[in-house]
């Protein structure tokens, strides 16, 4: 039992519940290695199943780590063993490595799929009137268009009169606060066509062509100055949980880069509140940029598949923040040496929160562990596909739990804490001792 973390290390293989490992190939297993893991609150999710795959170390990681006790405990053992560790703290942001989403734009859809997140995020709602949420849509990414072509020109030319604009969302507050529709209802110049005008220039002067920001502004532009301010005052609004001195000093820089976690180990740990949902929406942007990033990663590969696989470990992932376009990507990692771990109480919550969508995230986990919970609902489902009384899954004892993979029978066991195994020693170094870490 001591050796199966080694193993699964050396083998390139997941560590299960009941202690056994299963292999990660997926072209010699035939199933993907996305994992749907049930159970309970206190039922031995992290212990017997999170903590036991990162000591692993077969891959790189993404995990949601809410309480920070999982960076806390192995991000220094990460280290010690080659990894490359960024920690992501959404609740202490003043903590945090720096992340600018605005980095990882490199087209006009990536500027639409970032103002559609931002505009209808859980956080905002979506009962709001369509035509408030659309004009501020537009105005956002109008806004981005701008921040990303001062960019281009800034990284080819060094402009002198651009230099001030660092594209992020600092700037795109600024941008906000430029706007003056008292000024544009009297025919006058405001500070934000000011900033248009140089940059149309500039643009036409170095890039030969006309300014697609500058298009589209004056597109938007031509409402009328009412709607304008309403407008601006509903972005604002959408913007204001974000607008704090810790997530401004978070969104400045950009220490992070994305594509390296599929070419280097590498364990990124996501520190967002499960009680607080205000920065949920960063998060939210942050797990879309990385799987679209590490699947164009892939892509660019002769066999498209990562150097180094990755696997989002993601707790609380019925409560958590929902991300956008999940249930398209779950479908289409396998083959890049994605996978995701999901961790949730009962089947309900991924249905509350991905509604119809939850039957595509399920169907595409080859593999579910069941560790014992409450919800009858769930408890049915895991009873049918156990072939075994609704009862049985109910009244399972503490501490044991079903695993079951797609194309083999069920199988019932106790549940191996991580207290069970022997970590990894130190690569030509001291042997790191479980009772040191906990």
């Amino acid at each position: 039992m001591n050796q199966n973390i080694r193993i699964a290390h050396e083998s390139n293989a997941t560590v299960l519940p009941n202690g056994t490992v299963q292999s990660r190939i997926c072209f010699e297993t035939k199933r993907n290695n996305n994992i749907m893991v049930l159970g309970t609150s206190g039922s031995g999710k992290t212990r017997g199943v999170v903590i036991p795959n990162i000591c692993a170390m077969n891959g790189s990681y993404i995990i949601t780590d809410p309480k920070g006790n999982l960076y806390r405990n192995y991000s220094e053992q990460l280290r010690n063993h080659g990894y490359k560790v960024i920690h992501l703290n959404f609740i202490h942001p003043k903590c945090s490595q720096k992340y600018n989403p605005f980095a990882y734009i490199r087209n006009s859809d990536d500027i639409m799929k970032l103002s559609n997140m931002v505009v209808y995020s859980e956080s905002t709602g979506k009962e709001s009137d369509p035509f408030w949420n659309h004009a501020s849509e537009m105005l956002f990414s109008v806004l981005i268009s701008f921040l990303i072509e001062v960019h281009q020109l800034n990284k080819i030319y060094h402009v002198p009169e651009l230099a001030k604009w660092k594209c992020n969302f600092l700037d795109v507050y600024s941008l906000l606060d430029m706007i003056d529709p008292e000024a544009i209802s009297d025919g006058k110049i405001c500070e934000i066509d000011r900033e248009f005008h140089l940059l149309e220039r500039i643009w036409k002067q170095y890039m030969k062509t006309d300014s697609s920001a500058c298009r589209r502004w004056k597109k938007f532009n031509q409402n009328p100055p009412k709607t304008l301010a309403c407008v601006v005052m509903t972005l604002n609004s959408i913007l204001s949980e974000l607008d704090t001195d810790g997530i401004r000093y978070m969104l400045s820089e950009n220490e992070i880069n994305i594509e390296e976690i599929g070419m280097q180990k590498t364990a990124v740990f996501v520190e967002i509140s499960d009680t607080d949902r205000s920065k949920d929406l960063l998060a939210n942007i942050f797990y879309s940029q990385a799987m679209n990033t590490l699947c164009m990663v892939a892509d660019s590969q002769p066999d498209s598949r990562l150097p180094i696989p990755v696997q989002f470990i993601l707790d609380d992932f019925g409560t958590n923040c929902r991300i956008n376009g999940f249930e398209n990507m779950i479908a289409n990692i396998r083959s890049r040496e994605i996978s995701v771990m999901l961790m949730l109480q009962s089947q309900s919550q991924l249905e509350c929160s991905y509604g119809v969508s939850a039957h595509t995230i399920l169907e595409n986990c080859d593999t579910t562990i069941y560790m014992g919970g409450n919800d009858h609902a769930t408890a049915e489902i895991i009873a049918k596909r156990c072939n075994v009384p609704v009862y049985q899954i109910l009244n399972m004892p503490i501490s044991t739990n079903w695993i079951i993979r797609r194309g083999e029978k069920p199988t019932f066991g106790n549940t191996v804490d991580i207290s069970a195994y022997e970590l990894l020693p130190e690569r030509e170094k001291m042997r790191v001792e479980f009772s040191a870490l906990y």
